[in-house]
């Protein structure tokens, strides 16, 4: 615990040191009557390569590129320095033209998005840790199958068994369009545990009408909700994550490719040499 909390102190006062001469250099150019655009430009489109690098590492974790660990700490540091960069290179104003404002949208969109990822990233796993047991998403349709089969075959033995249709009825209306449809958009948007207190309830209260072998079926249909809901939740808060990384990487790649352009078209117009 100590290590990893003077690594973010190091992270943190390193990228303070950088910001804070890369200030000074822009403030100097300024005092001269010079142009720091290039420079913080080119430091930008490079931090901005950089860190779409994190995502090619994560694919290729067999190449000696340090650890996961050490990457990610870079790639959420460099990230908020571009902040400040960004703003330096623009010289803290609004852009103009459609290019500078489309770079701007671009990049506010990206940065937004990473910081939303940042957030997940931290919250989500400790949430799902505290619902169930770890699920691969992949799996989840499948796991949802063999509940529903699972309610069928306990609903059906009962009323076999008791001859009572009570509990069948009730499964047939309530329980088995909960069991065999997926959720609506709505609740991947915002997870809730309402349709799952609204279903105990009405089996709680419908169990003292219930014969002793619809009883034991109930007892189990309890537990098949609850896991259905946590399955649910597991596959809204996944599919959270899975959303915003193919998002935030549908940004990443436009972004550098329309920074790349601009620095051509400034280089044009400056009359340098490419």
């Amino acid at each position: 615990m100590k290590s990893f909390v003077s690594r973010r102190l190091y992270s943190a006062t390193l990228m303070v040191v950088v910001l804070a001469l890369l200030v000074y250099w822009t403030l100097q150019q300024k005092w001269t009557l010079g142009h720091s655009s290039f420079g913080t430009g080119y430091v930008l489109l490079a931090t901005l390569f950089f860190l779409a690098l994190y995502n090619i590492r994560k694919k290729l974790p067999v190449l000696p590129w340090a650890s996961s660990s050490d990457w990610l700490q870079a790639h959420v540091y460099v990230a908020l320095g571009t902040a400040v960069l960004f703003g330096l290179h623009v010289d803290w104003r609004l852009p103009t033209g459609f290019l500078e404002s489309t770079i701007a949208v671009l990049y506010g969109a990206t940065f937004v998005s990473g910081i939303v990822g940042l957030i997940w990233t931290r919250t989500i796993p400790a949430k799902l840790a505290r619902v169930s047991e770890e699920v691969i998403y992949e799996r989840i349709p499948m796991l949802r199958s063999q509940l529903c089969e699972r309610a069928q075959e306990a609903v059906l033995e009962a009323v076999r068994s008791s001859g009572a249709t009570t509990l069948g009825e009730f499964y047939s209306e309530r329980l088995h369009p909960y069991f065999e449809s997926s959720r609506r958009i709505g609740y991947f948007v915002r997870p809730n545990s309402r349709l799952r207190r609204r279903l105990l309830a009405e089996l709680t209260e419908m169990n003292r009408y219930l014969s002793p072998d619809e009883r034991e079926t109930c007892e189990i249909l309890f537990a098949l909700v609850r896991r259905r809901d946590d399955l649910d939740f597991h596959a809204a808060m996944q599919w959270r994550l899975k959303m915003w990384l193919f998002l935030h990487l549908g940004l990443t790649y436009p972004l550098l490719a329309v920074a790349s352009v601009h620095g051509l078209v400034a280089h044009l117009f400056d009359g340098g040499v490419l």
